[in-house]
């Protein structure tokens, strides 16, 4: 029977940027965990490749990451406005 095994992680990082002036703002990163299904083999070369994937949802978990990170910054700038108008 073929399994799933994880064999690494990627990180994708999405950056936010005003324009003018031109600064970062923020960031967050996604990590992604990689995996390959046992039955996939190399071959008796020594060398060669595996297909790798990421999970099936993996999508639905990065919409989710972004959406957290977007309400987080929405919120900031929320903050951000009333102590602006306390000063």
């Amino acid at each position: 029977m073929n399994e799933e095994i994880r064999v690494g992680t990627t990180r994708i990082t999405f950056h936010v940027t005003a324009f003018y002036p031109p600064m970062d703002i923020a960031e967050a990163h996604v990590d992604v965990p990689i995996y390959v299904t046992t039955g996939e083999t190399i071959g008796n070369h020594g060398k060669g490749s595996v297909p790798a994937h990421v999970q099936q949802d993996f999508d639905k978990k990065v919409e989710h990451a972004l959406q957290v990170f977007a309400d987080t910054l929405e919120a900031s700038f929320k903050e951000g406005e009333r102590n602006v108008e306390k000063h």
